[in-house]
């Protein structure tokens, strides 16, 4: 027989049937058969839309909306209205004046569509919120939107109610750190309502204002139109609102935090506010993306995140060790010319100097000198002394060029490493490691890294920006300014951290079970002042988001280093303070060890032998749980990642009630191969 069509084919449609091709009749017929089995085997047919339609026989119920998701058209005559099954077993009637009209989806009336399609006005959220379509999550989200849409005093009266009721509060399910979101949205101070107010009487539509959105490297800073509030928010609309989220809290804590059985005594939070909880909440471990750089050599530690900074001080003092501010960034490789450079800009992001093999030396900076080929290995070496630098020093990245023009992958043995040495004079032998990465790829120059000048300190930040070309450090400086701009706008961005998350976990415990009944100490190093490393938050008033703000505000005071506070342990040991519950709220867990240098494990061996028993939590806000128990660990003691409030919920639960949880789950049983095949014969 002859297929469709007017090219050659093999027995797909087109062109000659089997026996000009080569093929008899019976081996066309066989290979027919099995493309078609192969079509229909749920194994191997593409998973299109219209394929799942008819597996799971959807559309009997609402036949329009799936002819408008397969983008059908309207039947032509009244059989194929019926074949289509339109008739709905005779309820409707054929329409000739839709005939070849396309089906169309409606669209949901939601808070997203209608601001999407009518804007982001007074009037559209007085409907949505009158209308009860705005969830909860959306409600908090867009708090502050509401508020400078210019909304209706009535409209401000529902969305208050909606924060104290306990029974939106009950089902709405939100962490604390939305309530905090919201809070600090809102926050207006007495320079910003009177620029409002003056706004609603100039009589303009528009005006601009500096917006920063987005996080690491993808962070911006943009000039935007905003439109002029008609109807401006004052002090006492904004208090309002504030009691409104703080009542939340409140109730939130009451419904989600389990009331804890404390028998004789308290708990004590420790909460860590060292510089590496100044990161922000993350889901999950982020890798170095495979571009230039690969991790290699140090294994331990918080993992190297692009666009995110790393306090250098608290990175050093989790392994015992000091910052001693003299760095090193040195670039090993073996064959032509690689060239390691700096360059340093100022606050506004202009060009201070570059250090590189033509310009050897510059306040506080030094090269190790150029080296134009390597054929049985090299190093360059740019040394930092972090405290001779001036004050405008503010940024300074580290770039590698391939003058010779090879790809880092052409190299051998390529890679660099950044160190705190640590030692006198000018040495280029470091002894304290921050990073070591391979360098890979295809590219011929990246900026692989900077030194950023905090408020408190030096901080790292990863970029591993790549270039195809570039002979000199000079030839990414537009690069490096991008990265410049990003790390401002990343700072400048309104993102929770992990410190707010371990603190309202803290606070939402103490509001759940009493301030009589809570310790709250703050802990990190000492600060520039000397004293103590921690700080004990005695006098803390009634309001939850109220005391994050000043818990913060003490913890500036501290240092940025990791250093338990065992000697304010030790005091309540001595005075046979009673505690029930020991929770530690850090950025990893931290497990009791039997150790005998393993401070914490022996104060808690020590506290539970001479004054009582006392169970110990540490909760992980990070959320990574990369911990062993180990021994030293027991029964009394409760590791947790999260920073959810329900993950307080196992402070109140038995010993091993986790692992319980998790194998009372009930999956089904894995099929037989038979039982397999046969089910998907069927489908």
């Amino acid at each position: 027989g002859k297929g469709k069509g007017k090219g050659k084919g093999k027995g797909k449609g087109k062109g000659k049937g089997g026996g000009e091709e080569g093929y008899d009749d019976a081996e066309f017929k066989k290979k027919m058969q099995e493309a078609m089995a192969k079509r229909n085997d749920p194994k191997t047919r593409p998973l299109t839309l219209k394929a799942l339609i008819r597996t799971v026989h959807s559309g009997k119920k609402n036949p329009e909306a799936v002819c408008g998701v397969l983008r059908k058209r309207y039947p032509e005559t009244e059989e194929q209205f019926k074949e289509m099954l339109l008739d709905c077993d005779g309820k409707k009637e054929f329409d000739p004046n839709r005939c070849g009209e396309k089906f169309r989806i409606p669209v949901p009336k939601t808070w997203e569509t209608q601001l999407s399609e009518k804007g982001n006005t007074a009037a559209v959220w007085e409907d949505l919120i009158k209308t009860r379509s705005l969830p909860f999550m959306a409600m908090l989200k867009n708090l502050r939107n509401v508020i400078m849409a210019g909304v209706s005093e009535e409209t401000h009266d529902t969305l208050i109610g909606r924060l104290k009721s306990p029974k939106e509060i009950a089902s709405s399910k939100q962490m604390p750190v939305r309530f905090l979101s919201a809070f600090e949205a809102i926050d207006f101070d007495d320079a910003t309502i009177q620029k409002l107010a003056e706004e609603s009487k100039s009589g303009q539509e528009f005006v601009e204002e500096e917006k920063s959105y987005g996080s690491g490297k993808e962070a911006k800073t943009v000039i935007r139109k905003r439109p002029v509030c008609k109807n401006p928010p004052t002090k006492t609309l904004l208090d309002r609102y504030r009691d409104g989220l703080e009542k939340a809290v409140s109730l939130a804590a009451q419904h989600n935090i389990p009331m804890l059985e404390l028998k004789n005594g308290k708990a004590l939070c420790l909460v860590d506010v060292s510089g590496s909880m100044e990161s922000p909440l993350t889901q999950g471990p982020k890798k170095l993306h495979d571009k230039a750089l690969t991790p290699h050599r140090r294994s331990t530690g918080r993992p190297i995140v692009e666009g995110q900074d790393m306090c250098l001080e608290d990175y050093f003092s989790q392994f015992g060790q000091r910052l001693s501010r003299k760095l090193s960034c040195s670039m090993t490789w073996i064959g032509e010319d690689l060239d390691l450079s700096a360059m340093v800009l100022d606050k506004n992001g202009v060009q201070l100097t570059s250090v590189s093999y033509s310009s050897l030396e510059w306040q506080g900076i030094k090269h190790s000198g150029d080296i134009t080929s390597a054929p049985h290995g090299a190093e360059e070496v740019i040394t930092v002394d972090l405290d001779a630098l001036p004050e405008n020093a503010f940024f300074l990245a580290f770039t590698v060029n391939a003058f010779s023009q090879q790809k880092f992958s052409e190299l051998a043995e390529a890679a660099m490493s950044l160190r705190d040495d640590g030692l006198a004079g000018d040495s280029f032998e470091g002894s304290q490691e921050i990073c070591a990465f391979r360098l890979t790829g295809d590219s011929r120059a990246v900026i692989a890294c900077a030194l950023v000048r905090k408020e408190m300190g030096w901080a790292f930040r990863c970029l591993n920006t790549t270039q195809a070309e570039g002979m000199t450090v000079q030839s990414l400086s537009d690069k490096i300014q991008k990265e410049f701009q990003a790390s401002k706008a990343d700072a400048a961005t309104a993102q929770k951290r992990l410190v707010d998350a371990a603190l309202l976990l803290a606070l939402c415990l103490r509001e759940r079970l009493g301030p009589d009944r809570v310790e709250i100490a703050l802990f990190s190093s000492a600060g520039k002042n000397g004293g103590d490393g921690y700080k004990v938050m005695n006098g803390l008033g009634p309001k939850v988001l109220a005391n994050v703000r000043r818990c913060n505000a003490e913890a500036s005071m501290l240092g940025r280093g990791t250093e338990l506070p065992i000697s304010y342990l030790q005091e309540l040991a001595a005075a046979r303070e009673s505690l029930d519950y020991l929770v530690l709220l850090s950025d990893g867990l931290v497990s009791p060890a039997k150790s005998p240098e393993h401070a914490l494990g022996r104060w808690l061996r020590a506290y539970r032998a001479s004054v009582q028993p006392c169970r110990y939590v540490c909760i992980d806000v990070l959320g990574l749980g990369a911990a062993s128990l180990g021994e030293g660990s027991g029964p009394d003691d409760v590791l947790i990642a999260g920073y959810s409030e329900a993950a307080l919920r196992y402070l109140a639960s038995e010993p091993g009630s986790q692992l319980e949880e998790i194998e009372a789950v009930d999956l089904p049983l894995p099929s037989k191969p038979e039982e397999k095949e046969e089910a998907e014969k069927k489908a």
